[in-house]
């Protein structure tokens, strides 16, 4: 029986795709969570507030080198039609059994793919793994932009992370109904007597825990929160300012003009192909001269970076801004990222 430590993709900043009304960083925190809920000393999940990739964990990490590595995410696509689930390795290995026995579980439950253990060689982690001797593999759990996949995944996330376990030939136990894990959870809060502080609900908000746009604010007014409060607190660990004229914690939706300059509210910001989370995420080289300038390696743009606005288009709620490099989002989630 293995162990597995469970990296949940995206976040701290990136949402990863998004589609039905989902976002994929909010979605595979739930997932890890129900994994630890019914594999309990058999997994352990690392720290879903931070981003793995932009922030290279893996090359920091220390643990046994036969834990199992698995790197959660959904696929995103242009075309709505495009669905199922699949491995990825490293292109330097074979599959091991673990590899084969994930991929067919996952595409039993998602089907679609024709090719369930894929092997890559432009992925950053799969190589900070190798490099550190520790197994790995990113499992792509369907495709958010699918209505077909993303109902099995809702409906079926229980039956999802007991077959992850079973692939490792780990026993799920437990009722997979958290107690109080301290990891990610999308479910419906409980409604504990004792109020949280509002520093750590706006944690567990960044996290995906309470939803998102209208849901979230009902759901924190329904448990007895502030919700300008608690946002308020979001924006500020966040990075985003809030508004001044708005008064409701810079949430008020933003507007842009082509040809104006504005300002990044955030860190590490993705500049992508096209106008939403389903676009390719544009690498460093791709970028202006000038937004290199401004970018880390992996090519997300710095806080405080001056970018000019060629372009806006609306993405649902969501504001996107055609900059020289390509898309970035302005106004996502209800925050303002670009002002």
């Amino acid at each position: 029986m293995a162990h597995i430590f469970i990296i949940a993709g995206h976040g701290d900043g990136d949402p990863g795709a998004s589609g039905n009304g989902y976002k994929e960083y909010e979605r595979v925190r739930a997932l890890a969570e129900k994994i630890k809920l019914y594999g309990g000393s058999n997994v352990t999940v690392g720290d879903t507030s931070r981003d793995w990739y932009k922030d290279k964990l893996i090359s920091s990490l220390n643990i046994s080198k036969d834990w199992q590595i698995v790197e959660l995410h959904m696929d995103g696509a242009s075309a709505s039609s495009a669905r199922g689930g699949h491995v990825i390795i490293n292109s330097t290995y074979d599959p091991d059994k673990y590899d084969k026995a994930l991929a067919a579980f996952i595409s039993d439950i998602l089907p679609g793919r024709s090719s369930t253990i894929v092997k890559r060689s432009d992925l950053a982690n799969p190589k900070r793994a190798a490099a550190k001797g520790y197994p790995y593999r990113l499992l792509e759990c369907g495709f958010i932009t699918n209505a077909q996949d993303v109902k099995i995944f809702n409906g079926q996330m229980d039956d999802i992370a007991k077959g992850i376990l079973e692939a490792f030939g780990i026993k799920a136990s437990g009722s997979g109904t958290s107690a109080g894990s301290g990891i990610a959870n999308t479910s419906k809060p409980s409604s504990n007597s004792s109020k949280k502080n509002v520093d750590t609900i706006a944690k567990e908000v960044i996290d995906g825990k309470w939803g998102n746009g209208d849901a979230r604010k009902k759901k924190l007014e329904a448990a007895g929160y502030d919700y300008n409060s608690v946002q308020k607190k979001v924006n500020e660990l966040l990075g985003v300012k809030s508004s001044s004229s708005s008064g409701t914690s810079g949430s008020s939706k933003p507007s842009y003009k082509t040809g104006g300059t504005y300002t990044l509210q955030v860190d590490a910001l993705t500049v992508r192909t096209g106008a939403g989370t389903n676009y390719k995420a544009k690498g460093y080289s791709q970028l202006t001269a000038n937004a290199k300038q401004n970018a880390y390696s992996n090519g997300c743009l710095k806080k405080g970076t001056k970018v000019t606005c060629q372009e806006t288009k609306k993405n649902g709620s969501d504001i996107w801004m055609r900059i020289p490099s390509g898309w970035v989002a302005a106004y996502y989630d209800g925050k303002v990222y670009i002002k």
